[in-house]
Parts: C-alpha cells; sequence; structure tokens
C-alpha cells in the first residue's frame, strides 16, 4: 500500500478505507509480541472547528486550513503539539510493516481531550483496526480527561492567519478582551464522552477478546460471558467514592485477554479531587495519590496477579502513571540539589507505593507520562518482590520512539525500544512557522524563537532541537541553581578533570574564582555542546540519548566520574564543590543505568539482561 496515499487520506474530513477487507496478520503461537506507543498528544491539526469565526490558517503547501499551535508555544512546552500528528501515522505506519497487531496506548493519547482530538483518534485507529487488523487497547492519562465529567476550556496559542496568536475558547465569557474563535470541538471531554468514543479500544468488552473484566465485579474466568460482561461494564457500575465529598467517580481500569495466555492489565491512575465551589480538579501526580484516593485497586489488583498465576497467564500491567523511581536511583539527589517541586520530582513514586504494588503482584509495567525512556526496578529488602518499571518515550518528544514486547512464556519477556527517526510530512507547516517568526520579529515579541529549529534534517533531529531550546529558554531558568548552570555551562573538560583532582579547599577557592570571571564576562562564550545538554540527553534519552554523545566526550565523563570517586567533601558545608561533587553524582546514575533499549527481563531468575543489536 502507497503510504504517500494513506496519509493524506488520513488528514482529511474521513478517512477514506482503502482495502476491502481486513487484511489479518499471522502471529506465531509460540510467541506475542505487543506495541506500546505513549504520550502521543494527539491534536488533529486540519480540524473542522464548527466555527464560522477561525477555520484555520490557510496551509499553501497543502490547500488546506490548518488548525495547529505557534512554534512559541511548542518551545516552551515539553511536548510538540503539531508534529506528533505525523509522528503517530509514522509509528502506526511501521507497526504495519511489522506485522504487529496489539498495540497499547498508555494515556495522553489527545492534547487534552477534546471532542476535535478524541474523534481524529478514533478515526485513525478505526482505519488500522478495520483495514490491518490492528487491536488497540487504551487507558487514561492526565490529559484525558483532564476534568472526570469535562467543561468548557480553550487554548490562547493557536496560529492565527497573519503568523500571531489566534485564541480559540468554549465559550465567549471564558476569555476577556480577545479576539477568540468560539468552538465546541475545544472543550473538554469527560469519562463518559471519552470512553464512549473509544469503546471498541478496551474501555468496554470486545468479542475478538477472550476474556474481559472490570475492578466493581467478581473475577470469574470460568464463567465468562461475553453477554454479562457487556451488561457489567457500564460505567455507572464502575464508581468508587471521591472523599468524603458524597461523590463518585468512574475508573475506567480494566483486564483484558486479547490472546490466550496474554493478560493485561490497565490501571487507570487519574486522580481527581473536589473543591467546595463545585469544581473537579485533576492531579498530575500519579500512584503516590492513587494508592490513597483509590485503594480499591490494590485489592483488585492482588486478586487478579493470583489469578494469573494459578492460570499460567502472562500478565502485564499498564498505566500512563510509573511505579518506581524513573532517574536511577537518582531521585532524592536530585531533590537535595534542585528542590522537592523541580524536575517535576513529585511524580516519582516513593519506595513504599513502589512496594505496595510490587506485593499486590506486579512484576511487569508500563508507562508514560515522563516522556523518557527508562527502566526502573524496585526490589524490597527481603529480594520477595521485584518489580520492573518500563518508561515508554513520548511521540512529541525526545526521544521520539515506541517499544515492542515480544513474550515468549509467562517469565520471559524481550523489551526493544524503537526510535522514530524519518518521519513523512514532518515540516508540512514549516513556512506557515517561518511567518510566525516574522511576526514575532516585525512586533519585536519577546518570544522569539531560533530558527535553527526548521532546518533539522529528521524527526529524531527536530525533537533534539526541541529539547535544547526548551532547556535554554524553559528548564535552565526554572530548575537550575544558577552558579551551577553557568560553571556547567562554561567549564571545559580540562577545567573539571583538573578540579577532579584538587582538595577541597582548592576545589572551592577554584570554582568561586572561576565563577567570578564568567560573571565579569557575562556568563562567558558557552560552548555549543555542554554538559547540561548531555545530562537532558541521558535523563531523558537513556541509551539512546547516551548513543548522541560524541565518543570523545564519552570518554571525558568515564575519566571524570573514576577520578570523582576519590573526592570527597565536608557534609557540613554547601559550597560550589559539594553542589558540583552532587551533581556528578546524579549524572554518573543516569550514565550508568540499567538496560533500557533492547533487553530481555527473566521473571524465574529474576534477571534483565542488555541485548548487543
Amino acid at each position: 500500500m502507497n503510504k504517500k496515499y494513506i496519509i493524506p487520506s488520513i488528514l482529511g474530513a474521513a478517512i477514506h478505507l482503502i482495502s476491502p477487507k481486513p487484511q489479518l496478520f499471522a502471529q506465531s503461537s509460540a510467541e506475542v509480541k505487543i506495541a506500546f506507543l505513549s504520550d502521543i498528544h494527539l491534536q488533529d491539526v486540519y480540524a473542522d472547528l464548527q466555527s464560522p469565526d477561525f477555520p484555520g490558517v490557510l496551509n499553501p503547501k497543502t490547500g488546506k486550513y490548518a488548525t495547529i499551535r505557534t512554534m512559541k508555544s511548542q518551545i516552551n512546552s515539553t511536548r510538540l503539539f503539531n508534529e506528533n500528528y505525523f509522528a503517530f501515522i509514522s509509528a502506526l505506519e511501521d507497526l504495519k510493516k511489522k506485522e504487529i497487531q496489539l498495540v497499547i496506548l498508555p494515556g495522553d493519547f489527545t492534547d487534552d481531550g477534546q471532542p476535535m482530538n478524541v474523534l481524529v483518534l478514533k478515526k485513525i485507529l478505526d482505519h488500522y483496526a478495520r483495514n490491518f487488523g490492528m487491536r488497540f487497547y487504551v487507558t487514561t492519562g492526565n490529559h484525558d480527561p483532564v476534568k472526570p465529567f469535562g467543561g468548557i476550556a480553550g487554548k490562547r496559542d493557536f496560529l492565527g492567519v497573519d503568523g500571531s496568536e489566534q485564541a480559540i475558547a468554549g465559550t465567549v465569557d471564558l476569555y476577556k478582551n480577545t479576539d477568540a474563535a468560539i468552538s465546541d470541538q475545544i472543550n473538554y471531554w469527560g469519562y463518559p464522552e471519552i470512553t464512549q468514543a473509544l469503546a471498541a479500544y478496551g474501555f468496554f468488552p470486545s468479542t475478538q477478546d477472550v476474556f474481559w473484566a472490570h475492578p466493581f465485579e467478581e473475577l470469574d474466568y470460568d464463567s465468562y460471558s461475553f453477554d454479562q460482561a457487556e451488561a457489567s461494564s457500564n460505567l455507572e457500575n464502575r464508581v468508587y467514592p471521591a472523599g468524603d465529598s458524597g461523590l463518585f467517580l468512574p475508573d475506567a481500569s480494566y483486564l483484558v485477554e486479547p490472546v490466550d495466555g496474554i493478560w493485561l492489565l490497565a490501571l487507570d491512575g487519574n486522580v481527581y479531587t473536589h473543591s467546595e465551589e463545585g469544581n473537579w480538579s485533576g492531579s498530575s501526580v500519579g500512584f503516590n495519590q492513587a494508592v490513597n484516593h483509590k485503594n480499591h485497586q490494590l485489592d483488585w489488583i492482588r486478586k487478579v496477579t493470583a489469578e494469573a498465576e494459578k492460570r499460567g497467564k502472562a500478565l502485564i500491567s499498564f498505566s500512563h502513571y510509573p511505579l518506581v523511581d524513573f532517574h536511577d536511583g537518582a531521585s532524592t539527589e536530585m531533590k537535595s540539589i534542585f528542590g522537592p517541586s523541580k524536575f517535576q520530582l513529585e511524580r516519582v513514586p516513593t519506595s513504599e507505593t513502589s512496594e505496595l504494588y510490587a506485593a499486590a503482584g506486579i512484576n511487569i509495567h508500563f508507562a508514560g507520562h515522563m516522556h523518557i525512556n527508562d527502566t526502573g526496578i524496585y526490589q524490597d529488602q527481603s529480594t520477595t518482590y521485584t518489580m520492573y518499571n518500563i518508561q515508554v518515550p513520548s511521540l512529541a518528544a525526545f526521544p521520539p520512539a515506541y517499544k515492542t514486547a515480544t513474550i515468549t512464556s509467562q517469565e520471559n519477556f524481550e523489551i526493544e525500544t524503537i526510535p522514530l527517526t524519518e518521519v513523512d510530512h514532518m515540516n508540512e507547516f514549516f513556512d506557515l512557522y517561518r511567518m510566525e517568526h516574522r511576526w514575532l520579529l516585525e512586533n519585536q515579541d519577546p518570544g522569539i524563537w531560533d530558527t535553527t529549529i526548521l532546518a533539522s534534517k529528521d524527526y529524531l533531529e527536530y525533537t533534539r532541537n526541541h529539547l535544547r531550546e526548551l532547556t535554554k529558554s524553559r528548564f535552565i531558568p526554572s530548575d537550575w541553581p544558577e552558579n551551577l548552570a553557568i560553571l556547567l555551562e562554561n567549564l571545559s573538560p580540562k577545567e573539571l578533570i583538573l578540579w577532579s583532582k584538587m582538595d577541597e579547599i582548592k576545589s572551592d577557592r577554584f570554582l568561586q574564582e572561576k565563577l567570578r570571571t564568567l560573571q565579569i564576562n557575562s556568563r562567558g562564550m558557552n560552548p555549543k555542546h555542554s554538559i547540561i545538554d548531555d545530562f537532558y540527553l541521558l535523563k531523558n534519552g537513556d541509551e539512546l540519548g547516551k548513543n548522541l554523545i560524541p565518543e570523545d566526550r564519552l570518554s571525558f565523563y568515564e575519566e571524570l566520574i573514576t577520578s570523582l570517586s576519590k573526592k570527597t567533601f565536608s557534609s557540613s558545608v554547601q559550597n560550589l564543590n559539594r553542589e558540583l561533587i552532587q551533581f556528578f553524582a546524579i549524572f554518573e546514575k543516569l550514565y550508568q543505568s540499567n538496560p533500557s533499549d533492547h533487553f530481555s527481563i527473566d521473571l524465574k531468575n529474576n534477571t534483565i539482561k542488555k541485548i548487543q543489536d
């Protein structure tokens, strides 16, 4: 099938069904392969807003009206809003070629759960399900739904016809003193609307599945009946009390057996609180809160894991939220240097949280949310419980990738990370961004961005350039101690090796003098490739990021880490020397990480091994 024909057909008002009937892929009974595509953050880039106020901005390249966000807003966000649409299509095309039929979407599958975005997701999933036999299993994220029962919403940062920002609102009262276009397609959908729209994709039972269940019914495998499961699956039957409010909230968790022997446990980790004013607000913290607000889930998980063990089922848990520290055990040190509210550290599961879910029987858990590539391992002190948390990268950020799990037995799993380097139509909106850039220049807007990103040769480089701009414009100013950032951006490898061999007094004196010199020279000349850039390659990309660091810098880090292993500092004195040593202790943990690219997990022998490609 011609990919260049498929993609434009999906971009249109409806998907043209090209194949006359579904083409089923044969999957070996000896092994099952599952793909995980996380944090797509899909936005309909050619949406019908059903509004006379703003049809979109005409894209001369396609002749269509584009409904896209500004590059300025993308540069200041932890995710892309526009090009990730094409990345999603490219990932699905790749799965089609690989004949992988089981696909899991662990939350944040849309921008913010708006009708226009949920419906375009449904169209795409329908297309690949109907024509290529793909079966999708979706779970909720903090972006879908933002509020449990929906609500009025809007965005101020769509690209307007002259390159300026165009606001779109669900009601005229949302934004004051703006020329906002009014469209109900930008409002929030809640659980009822989202789960019904995507009903065929895991939230409710399907005749294609061997078994399906939810937490609020008896787990009765032997007497399973699709008709009974369907009758029980109504969302009104799947609710829990929202604290002391006297109100109830849906829990969209489910267990499904898509093929004989494989159990997929979808955990809805969203938490919402109700204010005295009658408003619902969501949280992005995850299981640190869900363990208390949704403690009914733990009882259900214990029953599921026990039943899976009894029946010899291979069980994979997945949720939007992680269950294990995703900083290679460096989160405590990161809190010490950067503060507990920086780097989204409140999202890191505590050891107490990890222990509860590991003790409940979860061995392998796939998560998204953090837009990073990582493998975390929790093991209790008695080594009774071990849990592997596999972080699936986002398709909307660096590193853009998805993961596959090949299941060969109840205890053996092979995990592979597939980077998205080439993405068709990646530059479709670049001329519109250039129009935006001209407008920013002409109006001396302080949010001017570096046009280097538009020279990106592929999607991997594009997301890496996005991360660089984000680091410079947002992360360093908001998260980093100023003096530490100045030193890390400007100290040369030779100077750092020299510092690593000094005693404590000389070390601090050297750093203080260097800092004064750099401050006098307006922070000096920042190198093109700084340690902070490499830090984010490791933190976000793990092995995928490490592969992008030049060999000479890797050799430098090896030498520096070895030298620093002998360096000490006084615990009673907080100075630059201590701060820099603590930073490189964090850096070392990220550098010497668990396998995260291509590896195997053996649950019987409790081992994880890197697979050399």
